[in-house]
Order: C-alpha cells, then structure tokens, then sequence
C-alpha cells in the first residue's frame, strides 16, 4: 500500500494526487504523489499529468478553432465573439463601450502568433486590434468603462510585447489616461459604473482588480507616473473592504462620495453573503499582478489568502461551480473562472518564500489545466461548435438577473485565460532565467571570489521584438536598483541590435540584429582590475562578432571589484528574454 496523496483543498487524503514537480514530469514519470505531511496509507492513484505534450495538443486544438473564427467570412474585424453552444459565436461590435469581451479573441492571436511567428496571426491579431482603438478615450466620462483593462491590455498589450510597434504603446497609454478619469481620488477607487439605475452610488467590483494592469503598466511605460498610486490605492481598497475574514469576496462594495461603506453585496453571485466564483478569481489573478508591479508584500498576502479560499473549497476535478455557497439545485460548473485561476497560480507560485506553498500553487494550476484539457471540459475539434472550452458561466439566474446570462456554454474569455495558462506553462517550463520588470527580482547570485579576469558565456533567447532587455553585472556587495547600479551591460535595444556599455553611453563595434525565439551565444572577457570589458556575440549559424573592445566599465556605477551579481532587466514587460547556461570561470 502506498501513502495517499494529500488533498491540496484540505490536507486530508485525498483519492486522486496531481504532478508536483516538472523535472520529475519531464523525465517521465507518468505516477507522482503529492506529500505534505500525511501519514495516512491508502492505495494511491495515478496521476494524469499536464506536461508539454498536453499543452501542445490544446494549443494544436486552439490553433485550429481560431483559424477557423478568424477565417470565417460572416466575421467582420469589427465583430468580436462572445459566447456560443454548438452555434456560431455570439458576437459584440467594436462600438460596445459597455462591453468588456472585445479585447479576448486579438489577444488570443497574438498568441498563437507567439507560439511560431506565422504571419497570418499577426494579420488577423492586428485587424481586430485596430479596429477596437476607437474605444481609447470619449469625451462623456459616462461612456468610459472601467473594463478598459480587459480590453487594451489583452489585445493592445499583447501587440506591443510582441511586435514593439509603438503605435501600439501610445494606444495603450491613451486609454490608460482615459481609465485614470474614472479614479475617485476622495474614495480611492476606480468608479465602476454610471450605468446603474441609481442602487450604487460609488461602487467597487472585484473585477477592476483585472484593469488595474493598464495603469500599472501604463505608469512604468511613459505615462503619467500617478496612475501607479491610484491602482495600489484601489488595490488595497479591494483588500480591505471586498476580502472577508475567511478570504471570500464580495462583488461590489458600494462607498458613499465622501468614502464611507453604504453596502456590500453582489450583482453576478447568488446572494450578498456569498462568493462568487469567477470573481475570486478575479482576486486571485488582480493581488498576483499587482504584487507582480508594486512587489508589496500587502498585494501577495492578499493574493494567498483569496487564493487559500478557493482551494479549501473546490470540487475533485478542480473546476468550481459558478458561485462557491449557491444551493444544491443551482449549481453549474463554471470553466471560466478555473481557466483564470489555472492562469494566475502559475505566476503566484513563483512568487512565495515558502517551497511547500509554492508547489502546492503549482500542483492546483497543474491539477486544473489537467481537468480543462480532458475531454469532460475541452471541446472537440470537431462538431463541438467554436469555442475551445466548455461549461463556462457569465452568470446564474438570480433575484438581480432572474434569466441568467450565457450559462453552459463557450465563452471567449475563458478561451483566452487557458489559452495564456497554457502557454505561460509552455514559457516557464523550459528553464533558465527569465528577464523581469523590476531590478531586486532580475538579479541573481553568481557567487564571491569572481575577481581578475573572467570568462562568462550564456545562451540568451529575445523572446518578443523588438525588445529593450538588458543583461548587466554588478559587485557583490551593490545593491542592484537602478541601471546605474550595473558597471556592465550587453543590451538588446529597441532599434533590434546588440550593444554594449562604454562608459557614459550604450556602443557597438559591429552590428549584430536579434530575432524573436532565436538563440544567440555570448562570450564576454572582463578585466575587474583594469575595469574594461569586451564582448563577443554568436548567432545561430555563424561565427563569433566582437561587438565590444575593452570597453570601460560605466563611467556612474558604484567601485566593482568582482564578479557577484547579474540582472537580467526587461524594459516593457516581464519575461522579454531568457538567459541559459551561464558560466562565469577564470581566464
């Protein structure tokens, strides 16, 4: 008899256990046990585990119900899905401004136009997202919604990660701006809504955690510096008034103009005392991507106890219903809100101290991405309409919306979030090290002693074009804050080339143009005593380039005297490249 796995719900033993460690995975383990500190002993049962071959057979499958949409002539790029059983899509125009979904369908093909750069995804990406800038402002502050996150950052944002088009950029900080207006500076929330009847005064949902990204990331990428503030003070509003005691949510808080709580309720949950499903998942998904910009530690708190709510209560298949406390006759598995966890617990788990915790965040999101891509939620290729999952839930009937809405079937945004789940799987289950927004996160330990002369080669992959990802290397004892801090630098610009750092200003002896997803060598000699540096990159194919002669180590960094610390620093976005193999020896 082998020990039983323990549930990640409960901690107590569980009937089914989940892979819990990708090394293993990869190396073929088909049957792994998830231990956290049970001693019970029960026969154990194997584990179905999500691994590169699942994630490219949904991808396969996501490929083939896009292009299909995307091909379909009763389609306009005006038009943007919603919803659908075996039908055709449910579709919006570009001209809803109270409609949230239109950012879902162009960024689900900017990533499919990741996965292989196959020009027919950008042509139909970029059609779909243009076609939405007209939503970036509107001179009737009514008409701003606050769902302008959902629908910039998923669509423009995925065009500017990807493709470094400026344009792109400056469509994204106009509706940032636009957002921004909505901000209720005596309240210190985002104002939801004007479309109410008039039962909300200042009202607060747990969905605006989600467009709170357009102004974090609109504040770090040539905005107004401002909208930083106004999103960590929304954050933290969320945080103390929408999180109950246990980690549960409510939907909508509802403040008076001068800030005080009128009420707490719902709009899309069963009842005011109740937790709604996909709207802790929302939680979920926002404290994580706060804590992602800000790196405050009250925005990962609260994202691991929303996060703790939902686990302790999830159902075997990992799949929740609709709303976490609905009565037994109003249940409906709701694949939408699954999806936007199996999302966000990736990205939590690489975030918390704790070893156990961080694999048992990983081992939930591998749990549901397993459940999601069975045949009980996928859709079939064929004959099961054009969605990819199934049994997703807008919302169940209740007393606010007595007929419900989109209940049982395919829903765009639920596409969207596995599709990025699984793709984000793909992209940190390859290894190496990942480049970052933030300094403190990009810098990584090489050891004491790297003094004299050195020898470092790595293998770096631009993951996104064009990008401005910086490789940089500081003295042990720097506290790595700032480029300043960095006495050498080998940057891939956004102009698409390879430079280095000479002293007061970026140089190249040679041009040496990067690609997205291709693998460059690197060769750098540094003189710690001499404080020069040269560097040599290689690409696929070809022969070293020098593309820096003992270059002076930059001319406003602190005294480096060894070899102690890198920063791999992204300029737009998290995870802009990737850094393998890196060696640093003595001449």
């Amino acid at each position: 008899m082998a020990p039983a796995p323990v549930s990640l719900r409960t901690g107590r033993a569980s009937r089914r256990s989940f892979p819990v460690n990708t090394l293993w995975r990869n190396r073929g383990k088909a049957f792994l046990l998830l231990l956290t500190g049970c001693l019970g002993v029960l026969a154990a049962a194997p584990a179905r585990a999500f691994d590169d071959a699942a994630a490219d057979r949904v991808l396969q499958a996501a490929q083939q119900k896009l292009r299909a949409t995307a091909s379909d002539p009763q389609i306009p790029t005006t038009q943007y899905p919603k919803a659908t059983t075996n039908g055709p899509w449910r579709l919006v125009p570009n001209t809803a401004n109270i409609d949230w979904v239109q950012g879902f369908f162009p960024g689900q093909l900017w990533l499919m136009y990741e996965q292989g750069r196959d020009p027919f995804w950008r042509t139909k990406a970029d059609a779909w997202t243009r076609n939405l800038e007209l939503q970036k402002s509107n001179p009737d502050i009514r008409q701003i919604t606050h769902d302008l996150g959902f629908k910039f950052m998923s669509s423009f944002g995925q065009a500017y990660r990807l493709t470094g088009d400026d344009a792109y950029r400056q469509v994204l900080l106009t509706a940032a701006g636009s957002l921004a207006r909505r901000f209720n500076s005596t309240v210190g929330v985002i104002d939801c809504c004007d479309w109410n009847d008039g039962t909300w005064h200042v009202p607060m949902v747990t969905d605006t955690m989600m467009n709170l990204e357009l102004l974090f990331w609109g504040a770090r990428n040539g905005g107004n510096p401002a909208w930083n503030d106004m999103a960590l003070r929304h954050a933290l509003k969320t945080a103390s008034d929408m999180v109950r005691a246990d980690g549960g949510t409510f939907h909508v808080v509802d403040y008076s103009t001068s800030g005080s709580i009128l009420s707490r309720g719902t709009f899309q949950g069963f009842s005011a005392s109740s937790t709604w499903a996909r709207g802790q998942a929302w939680a979920i998904y926002g404290f994580t991507m706060a804590y992602r910009y800000t790196r405050d530690p009250r925005m990962l708190q609260a994202a691991q106890k929303v996060t703790d709510y939902y686990l302790a209560r999830l159902p075997a298949d990992f799949v929740p219903n609709w709303d976490f406390n609905a009565p037994a006759n109003q249940q409906q598995k709701d694949s939408s809100a699954a999806a936007i966890v199996a999302s966000a617990l990736q990205e939590l788990s690489r975030y918390v101290s704790d070893p156990a915790v961080a694999q048992r965040y990983q081992s939930a999101a591998l749990a549901t991405l397993d459940s999601l891509a069975s045949p009980a939620y996928l859709a079939p290729a064929t004959g099961g309409g054009p969605g990819i999952l199934l049994h997703g839930v807008a919302f169940y009937k209740t007393a606010i919306k007595p007929t419900g809405e989109d209940i049982d079937k395919s829903l765009i945004y639920s596409d969207y979030y596995f599709v990025e789940a699984v793709s984000r799987f793909k992209l940190w289950n390859q290894g190496g090290w990942l480049s970052t927004l933030g300094f403190p996160e990009s810098v990584r330990g090489l050891g004491t002693g790297n003094t004299g002369v050195r020898i470092v080669e790595f293998d770096v992959t631009p993951l996104s074009k064009l990008i401005d990802g910086v490789i940089g290397y500081a003295d042990t004892s720097t506290n790595v804050t700032a480029y300043s801090s960095l006495a050498m630098s080998l940057r891939m610009n956004p102009s698409g080339f390879f430079d280095v750092r000479r002293g007061g200003a970026y140089a190249a002896l040679a041009s040496v143009p990067y690609q997205a997803n291709t693998t460059y060598h690197v060769r750098m000699r540094t003189d710690l005593n001499a404080k020069t540096y040269s560097v040599w990159v290689r690409p696929p194919g070809g022969g070293e380039v020098l593309v820096a002669d003992s270059f002076a180590f930059r001319s406003d960094a602190p005294p480096t005297d060894d070899l102690g610390k890198v920063s791999l620093k992204s300029g737009h976005f998290d995870n802009e490249f990737r850094v393998r193999n890196h060696t640093v020896r003595a001449e």
